[in-house]
């Protein structure tokens, strides 16, 4: 019988231990692990959801000021730098594997000095012939002063992609709250890099700072390690406007002298995307805003079979600020002018610092409204976004072309799923990433 009972005993204990190589848990501590490792319902994130992607920033070299910015096609990425040297930098570019840099392509870069920035010189070189889904590394500078190592991986070359939007973010109104705008950008866009991982571009539709002189803002809007490793399309605001700050921090394809303001050469750009044409104006002088259907059409020429044309404005002639009424009524017509003849589908603009969707425009200003997802809609969609900063909000007025008008009152992130049937846009609020509009447009044959 004592047996027996040493040896249910050791059967007991046996039963009892923890499973080799694992400790014994306390009650609900595997539950609460768990239910940590999964993201958050929409609506109920956070700043912290997003981890942050940080990486060396160029301040820690003698360069300034480094600018990834989006190419002609998925085939090309353009970067801009500050160099202290007098000597034209390169760009060293190889695939992530390459350790060594050992592989690299070297692309030199042209070199002029810097009307702006004292001592410095502006340095541009365009990357080419970049495969799809690729990871690569780069380094930007000469052999006695490199950058840090960066990556940027290329998106697939398909008529489906992503792209994400925001709206002004202004940093530095008002300056004395520049740090916390700046901190409010930074977590915005870890989320961009969160959540849109695959995304072929981002667009900033203008006013990227307060001061266009002032290269304290600039730093904090360039030194983000998520724009090191996405292309940026910028578009100039009213508040980049005043001298060359921004021409020297961008570097941008196809540009053309139409559209441009009269203390620089920024004129309107393009570039593709799959089977979508991107439209980039410069409205901000209103002498030349009969030049924006020319460039238009001369892009649109160039690019004959694209399925999709969408325009990128700070200015909207739809926006619904009580002080800019005026200004949007003045551009209006333009805008009704070319969407009509060259049938663009959506326009996105800027400048408001309030949310506007509206109804689908005709030429003549009459608007149809559609249920989403709406089918071969007759018209243009007008989106303005608000900011992406948090530096202002405003309270947009009421008006009948509009079918979403509203104040904000956290940063927003719009992302855009282009297809080639559909164009889906969905705007969230960057920190809980809570839905707060979403439409989609769909082109079916007939």
């Amino acid at each position: 019988m004592k047996k027996r009972l040493r040896i249910l005993v050791m059967l007991l204990t046996v039963l009892m231990l923890p499973a080799c190589g694992k400790e014994t848990e306390k009650p609900g501590e595997d539950t609460a692990a768990e239910e940590e490792k999964e993201p958050p319902a929409p609506g109920e994130e956070n700043w912290g959801t997003a981890p942050d992607y940080s990486v060396p920033m160029i301040t820690s070299t003698p360069i300034r000021f480094l600018s990834v910015n989006v190419g002609s096609t998925e085939e090309e990425v353009s970067l801009t730098w500050f160099s202290p040297e007098e000597e034209a930098g390169q760009v060293y570019w190889t695939t992530a594997d390459d350790e060594d840099f050992q592989n690299a392509v070297l692309y030199d870069a042209s070199v002029m000095a810097s009307e702006v920035t004292s001592g410095y010189y502006v340095n541009r070189a365009t990357v080419t012939g970049l495969l799809p889904e690729t990871e690569y590394q780069y380094q930007v500078g000469t052999k006695e002063a490199l950058s840090p190592v960066y990556m940027y991986t290329t998106p697939a070359l398909s008529d489906t992609f992503t792209f994400a939007a925001v709206g002004d973010a202004q940093l530095g109104k008002p300056v004395e709250e520049m740090n916390r705008q700046k901190n409010n950008w930074h977590r915005l866009l870890n989320k961009v890099k969160y959540h849109f991982p695959d995304a072929g571009f981002l667009v900033s539709l203008g006013d990227q700072v307060n001061d266009f002189d002032d290269g304290e803002e600039y730093g904090a809007f360039l030194n983000q390690g998520v724009l090191y490793s996405l292309s940026l399309a910028p578009v100039k605001g009213n508040h980049d406007v005043g001298g060359p700050q921004y021409s020297e921090h961008f570097t941008l394809p196809n540009q053309s002298s139409l559209g441009t303001c009269d203390d620089d050469g920024d004129g309107d750009y393009w570039f593709t995307r799959g089977n979508a044409l991107f439209l980039v104006l410069n409205t901000m002088d209103a002498s030349k805003w009969g030049e924006h259907k020319e460039f238009i059409a001369s892009a649109v020429e160039a690019n004959p079979d694209t399925k999709w044309r969408i325009v990128f404005s700070h200015f909207s002639p739809y926006n619904a600020y009580e002080s800019y009424v005026e200004n949007a009524r003045n551009i209006r017509p333009y805008f009704l002018e070319f969407a009509a003849a060259y049938d663009i589908d959506l326009v996105m603009c800027g400048h408001d610092h309030a949310y506007v969707r509206t109804h689908f425009i005709k030429e003549d200003g009459s608007f149809q409204e559609y249920e989403s997802p709406a089918d071969n809609p007759e018209g243009t969609m007008y989106v303005t976004l608000s900011s992406s900063s948090g530096s202002l909000y405003r309270r947009p007025g009421s008006q009948d072309e509009a079918a979403v008008s509203k104040k904000r009152d956290t940063p927003e992130v719009t992302g855009v799923q282009v297809s080639p049937d559909s164009l889906k846009i969905s705007t969230y609020n960057a920190e809980t990433w809570e839905m707060t509009d979403e439409y989609e447009i769909r082109k079916k044959e007939t």
